[in-house]
């Protein structure tokens, strides 16, 4: 697998573990679509495009696709271009299928680290344990808040997120590299029915299997 495309994989299940996050205390404002958000959606089908910038904030790759989330711990993240690729998890086990390179990459789902991003799509993780919270300027119909990890032995230094009308719209997650990718939701569809097969995956015949520690 690519840097690029790995680095995309980490970014991408850095922002499911925030959509799968448990619901937190009330409050205003960003703040409190958020907390509707996590208390009223249960599962989550939405088109999305991720964009990655460097650290000068020039783009080094586009990515279109559709996704999937059911609470607790499932989603199925499918990459249609430039590359085809699916994430897929269960809640216990992460598959990362790369259709381009015939390979399938399996860990189990890491809930060991309280202050991971992975650790967030467990169901006793208060956001507010994990991260300093605060609110940032709204833009074109979309409030903003920006999480910052208390612990300094993350993958990310920020995390922004963009809700409008009690719904994830937006992230923008800042690596410790300077890096930047962002996704947009489109087409989203709260509480669409989500047949449960589609948070398992059974690896194509000929594929190379890779299995990764512990799984």
């Amino acid at each position: 697998m690519s840097t690029r495309r790995s680095f995309l994989v980490r970014c991408t299940v850095g922002a499911l573990a925030l959509v799968l996050a448990p619901a937190v205390q009330a409050a205003s404002g960003a703040r409190a679509q958020l907390d509707r958000f996590l208390a009223e959606v249960k599962s989550f089908h939405a088109a999305f495009e991720q964009k990655l910038y460097d650290e000068y904030g020039e783009p080094l790759e586009t990515a279109q696709g559709q996704v999937d989330i059911a609470r607790p711990g499932r989603f199925n993240w499918s990459y249609e271009s430039p590359y085809r690729q699916r994430l897929v998890s269960d809640g216990k086990t992460l598959w990362v299928y790369d259709a381009d390179l015939e390979q399938v990459t399996i860990n189990d789902v890491d809930l060991g680290k309280v202050d991971s991003p992975g650790r967030l799509l467990g169901d006793e993780v208060d956001v507010d344990r994990s991260f300093t919270v605060a609110d940032l300027p709204a833009k074109d119909g979309v409030e903003w808040l920006k999480l910052t990890p208390k612990s300094a032995d993350q993958q990310f230094n920020e995390i922004e997120l963009g809700l409008r009308d009690g719904t994830v719209v937006a992230m923008r997650l800042k690596d410790n590299l300077g890096q930047t990718t962002e996704i947009t939701f489109t087409g989203i569809d709260r509480n669409a029915p989500v047949d449960p097969k589609a948070f398992s995956f059974e690896p194509p015949a000929g594929i190379d299997v890779i299995r990764g520690t512990g799984s």
